[in-house]
């Protein structure tokens, strides 16, 4: 049924374009991007660090020059891994990368309607072109050619 339709993950490529008019805030459209036989096995414990940067779950609360006053967009960071949600949707992907570095290799998201699809859709682009994290004063930042994210830490 339509539901199930709604529920299918989709993969992204990382570093490119979103398909279709408008990029990510016209529909984020699916893609693939294979993961590279090299990437490390991802984990799933939200506790420990590497490279500075503790694992975990971090709220979005900014987002380039905009604020983020709903709160309603998450990534648990994990070795090699992160997964979340954005306000209508989740996703996870691989970070091929050793922190405080970024390399997404994968991003898989569902596609339910959304009233948010602009900020969404920003938001996972975003996470796909991510380069590098850094840890400051209890804030979370990770950087992104469409902007720094800034994140607080409210979980494991």
């Amino acid at each position: 049924g339509v539901g199930a339709e709604l529920q299918t993950p989709h993969r992204r490529r990382a570093r490119g374009p979103l398909p279709g008019p408008g990029g990510a805030a016209a529909g984020h459209g699916p893609g693939t991007c294979a993961a590279r036989p090299t990437a490390p096995a991802a984990g799933a414990d939200g506790t420990g660090f590497e490279g500075g940067i503790p694992f975990g779950t971090y709220t979005v609360v900014g987002f380039g020059k905009e604020a983020v006053p709903t709160r309603d967009a998450t990534i648990r960071l994990t070795k090699n891994a992160f997964s979340g949600n954005g306000p209508c949707n989740t996703f996870s992907g691989v970070n091929a990368a050793a922190l405080p570095n970024f390399q997404v290799t994968t991003m898989n998201w569902t596609d339910n309607p959304c009233g948010h699809k602009g900020f969404e859709g920003r938001f996972f682009e975003a996470l796909t072109q991510a380069s590098q994290a850094e840890w400051s004063g209890g804030v979370l930042k990770v950087k992104s050619p469409l902007g720094w994210m800034t994140l607080e830490r409210s979980g494991n």
